[in-house]
């Protein structure tokens, strides 16, 4: 699963900023300060490359909401959104991905950018007539960076646009969910190697070196991107037919929510477990985890269960036949350790990721 800085929610979705932003707006903020250099103050041209490179990311996030917002509206369930610098993946689970809504998903991202590009035109042009040419220079620089953020996504590889809308075509001519998202994904890396060779020789030959970089490194995040990708469709593919009834165990102790954290105290730290249940007349009321009870000792005969417990209403829990890889999902998605399993308020089990990631390595010796 992609993992990264995660940034909050946005429609109730968690957004996660991948890691390779932190390569590559620095990068974007030395190409505007070597490119600036000698026009005004080395201060100044620093300011600006990191005013760029944050903008840049806003209108990748921008680009984000209308993404998330037509894959809703085409009511296609978005379980997280990760934001990678040639765009944002936002994570539609397979049951809820259609081919002609995909299709619309993948044509809204080029597009999107191509708006935003030609907003940051229209400034360059208005700015045109400024003394300075530093403020419309760097219009021009960010209407550059989108317009190629549109090109790049038109290719056919797997997460960019281009590879959503291929997947989407074969999955209406093959009908198999895993095999159209592996061969796409596999496109992806393809290009991400070929994109890095072309870099490498770029730079070998004496190419500009932004041009170079730019293109090893954009090779190098996609077929991260894209064995990320492949990485999801093989436990997906593990866990097919697996839910939550399969993978939920009932090695769990519940606790009275009336009960003082100091008389239960001692039990909870020599159980050795993890998690705790909150249950009155056979209804899941909250759970409580280690993270919940770092209590000052003063407060230790004054604070209640239901003090500390998180409340049902507030956990994610699921029905007994939720498939699985959601779950996990959903737990990376939220950082989780467990989901509870409930059927009209009653805890019938608990998903733990520990549970499942036994599961998957378990698949992985047996190659089943």
């Amino acid at each position: 699963m992609p993992r990264g800085l995660n940034l909050g929610e946005v429609f109730g979705i968690p957004v996660r900023l991948h890691y390779t932003w932190f390569v590559a707006l620095p990068l974007i903020a030395i190409a505007l300060v070597v490119y600036f250099y000698g026009i005004q103050p080395l201060w100044l041209n620093v300011i600006h490359g990191i005013t760029a490179s944050l903008l840049f990311l806003a209108s990748i996030c921008a680009r984000e909401l209308v993404h998330t917002f037509v894959a809703i509206n085409r009511d296609m369930h978005v379980g997280s959104v990760t934001l990678y610098v040639f765009g944002g993946a936002p994570r539609i689970t397979e049951q809820n991905t259609r081919p002609v809504p995909e299709l619309l998903v993948a044509i809204v991202g080029p597009v999107s950018s191509l708006i935003i590009a030609s907003i940051f035109y229209a400034l360059y042009y208005a700015l045109g007539g400024v003394e300075t040419s530093m403020p419309a220079e760097f219009m021009q620089w960010l209407f550059f960076f989108n317009l190629m953020i549109a090109l790049f996504n038109l290719i056919p590889a797997f997460p960019l646009d281009g590879g959503r809308g291929l997947r989407a075509i074969l999955l209406m001519i093959m009908g198999d969910y895993s095999r159209a998202t592996r061969i796409s994904a596999l496109t992806g890396r393809i290009i991400g190697f070929l994109l890095i060779l072309a870099g490498i020789v770029l730079i070998a030959t004496g190419g500009g070196w932004f041009a170079s970089v730019a293109t090893a490194v954009l090779g190098w995040f996609l077929a991260e991107a894209a064995t990320a990708s492949q990485r999801e469709v093989i436990v997906r593919d593990a866990f097919r037919g697996i839910t939550a009834h399969d993978m939920m165990t009932q090695d769990y102790t519940p606790i009275k929510q009336q009960l003082t954290f100091g008389v239960v105290r001692e039990y909870i730290i020599n159980s050795g477990q993890h998690c705790f249940t909150v249950i009155e007349d056979g209804k899941l009321q909250g759970i409580v985890t280690l993270g919940d009870i770092q209590i000052p000792q003063k407060r230790w005969d004054s604070t209640r269960i239901s003090d500390v417990m998180t409340s049902a209403s507030k956990l994610k829990t699921a029905p007994l036949n939720q498939p699985a890889v959601d779950l996990l999902e959903q737990m990376d998605d939220y950082d989780i350790e467990q989901i509870p399993v409930v059927q009209e308020g009653k805890l019938m089990g608990m998903v733990t990721h520990e549970r499942l990631l036994r599961f998957l390595r378990a698949r992985a010796v047996l190659k089943a």
